[in-house]
């Protein structure tokens, strides 16, 4: 771990041991259970192809998602499991958990369940090893602080905005401190460790260090409008999550690059690695991503106004595999990112009406990122965990059935997780409605349309290791001659959305919605290859000629 992190939380274990209280925990159990079903055609979850028309799913799972809370005072313990299963076995075992004993290589070949379910309930339904942990923290306040400090360590939930996901979110491990210096204004600082390094390459272990923190100022100048200037600092060295880095423009998620050690004998002085050098091809190995901006939300009567907008910068030493450019084989390229996303409403009495835009930079087709030239114009959040732009579609953001959602299996290129499409950015438009009839049934609507910022080489070859690699200039001749791709459209794709919700008993709620998307010619890839995990089903298909996308989706929640 870093040192800063390291230093802060002995700082802050002292300062938690000069106040211990003895009494009994208050224990409560909060959460949610719900029972899903759906149909889709043409998602392209795991083939990524939506050209692919015969593509059919009609499936049910289970999600159990309790919070267990211990509180003593204003001291509490959370732990929060997680468990997700599909009915029915999907996979040659029941869980997607690696089996072999003895030491032996692991391999989890043809056990992979539906995504994002960690096992298949069959006969019996038995399944072992199947529990999430998703939480496991402790928080508390710290007294002798000249202001009111309150600190949450451990495995936490992000709060590091107030709209879902423009940031960071979902969670993480490390730390949060949140002071109240005025009734109107409060600072909060966060502490990721997204990836430890433990000894480093000299063992053998390659994993950066990689970390990200969050400082935020929260000012309350009057009553309905808050302001969150932010800061947040991130570094990737090597192989990271693929939330935090995507696979894009023909670039992996990263790459160490380590001196081959010398001899046979093991590693030597310095970091190397036995026997090799470059741990992956095409990747980055180094970033440093610094984001500014401000999240902000305006209450006003009936009217309702959330901006937010983000800017980008820092620098990624990146590695290209094959033969060097003019740049060589490894060079320096510069962030500049923006984004900028607004969402208004009006509510009078059982009526709702809510209107979003969302603008994100990218690059063009031209720009050969996966060849060391040019900058990294799109934006890249720390974690979305599925959240961007939730509640406002069910193809294109993550819905009823948060499970399905277009090109699932390509980080980059799956709209729930990242923010734009591969290198090329966004451009969305949404709006949804609801009215309750009664108060335990309403109707609800949406639509939202979706463009790119800069226009798609549709003559590309998509992977969900590398994105959406240029197809135009594939020799490399070719591209040192000056020969560039060109883009060939944006629009990505229209989706609409129909449905309800019926509270029909205490805490259950039955929410039912039809969608129909209406696919744009910019979704079309000249090869596009399935993420199966399967050796023999993952091979390359035509991906022009994109087909329209259908799902009808039903949810019974029961919250406690």
């Amino acid at each position: 771990m870093r040192k800063v992190g390291i230093f802060l939380l002995a700082v802050i274990a002292l300062l938690a041991m000069t106040g211990p209280v003895s009494a009994q925990p208050k224990v409560t159990i909060s959460g949610l259970v719900d029972n899903v079903t759906s149909w889709t055609k043409n998602m392209s979850i795991v083939d990524q192809n939506p050209a692919r028309a015969s593509d059919q799913e009609w499936y049910a799972r289970t999600r159990v998602r309790p919070d267990i809370s211990a509180e003593v005072g204003t001291t509490k313990f959370v732990l929060g499991l997680e468990i997700d299963a599909t009915w029915g076995q999907t996979g040659s075992t029941d869980i997607n958990v690696c089996t072999n004993a003895g030491g032996s290589a692991c391999s989890t070949s043809g056990q992979a369940q539906r995504f994002g379910n960690t096992h298949g309930w069959d006969l019996n339904t038995d399944a072992q090893g199947v529990i999430e942990i998703k939480w496991a923290y402790t928080e508390f306040d710290l007294p002798i602080m000249p202001v009111p400090t309150r600190i949450r360590l451990g495995a936490q939930p992000w709060e590091a905005t107030y709209k879902l996901a423009v940031l960071a979110q979902g969670d993480f491990a490390g730390f949060h401190m949140r002071n109240q210096i005025t009734p109107e204004i409060k600072t909060n600082f966060t502490y990721a460790q997204i990836e430890e390094s433990n000894t480093g390459p000299k063992d053998g272990f390659l994993r950066g260090d990689d970390m990200a923190l969050i400082v935020s100022l929260e000012w309350t100048p009057f009553k309905g409008l808050d302001i969150r200037p932010i800061y947040s600092y991130a570094n990737f060295i090597g192989p990271t999550s693929g939330s935090s880095r995507g696979a894009r423009g023909g670039v992996g998620a990263g790459a160490a690059v380590f001196p081959i050690c010398p001899g046979s004998a093991g590693p030597a002085s310095g970091n190397c690695v036995p026997g090799g050098g470059n741990a992956a091809a095409s990747g980055s190995a180094v970033e440093n991503r610094h984001t500014v901006g401000v999240d902000s939300r305006w209450r006003f009567g009936a009217f309702s106004v959330d901006p937010t907008v983000m800017y980008q910068f820092g620098s990624r030493d990146q590695v290209v595999a094959g033969t060097p450019l003019k740049n060589g084989n490894r060079s320096t390229l510069k962030l500049d990112a923006w984004l900028v996303d607004v969402t208004g409403g009006w509510q009078a009495g059982p009526l709702l009406l809510e209107a979003r835009v969302a603008y994100v930079t990218g690059n063009s087709a031209g720009d050969r990122i996966d060849m060391n030239e040019s900058r990294i114009k799109y934006y890249q959040p720390i974690s979305t965990d599925s959240g961007f732009w939730s509640g406002w579609g069910e193809v294109w953001a993550l819905g009823i059935d948060y499970f399905s959602a277009i090109r699932n299996g390509s980080s980059a290129l799956q709209p729930i997780s990242s923010i734009g499409y591969d290198k090329y950015g966004l451009m969305r438009l949404g709006a949804r409605g609801s009215y309750a009839l009664t108060p335990a049934f309403t109707l609800r609507s949406a639509v939202m349309a979706n463009w790119t910022a800069e226009e798609v080489d549709t003559n590309g070859t998509l992977a969900a290791a590398t994105g959406i690699t240029p197809g135009d200039c594939t020799n490399l001749q070719h591209v040192r001659d000056g020969c560039r791709d060109k883009g060939n459209s944006r629009h990505l794709g229209t989706e609409l959305n129909l449905g309800f919700q019926w509270r029909f008993v205490d805490k259950v709620a039955l929410d039912v919605v039809g969608t129909y998307m209406f696919a744009g010619p910019a979704l079309a890839t000249h090869l596009t290859t399935s993420s199966c995990v399967v050796a023999s089903c993952a091979v390359a298909q035509n991906g022009r000629n994109p087909q329209d996308v259908q799902a009808i989706t039903a949810r019974v929640r029961y919250t406690w």
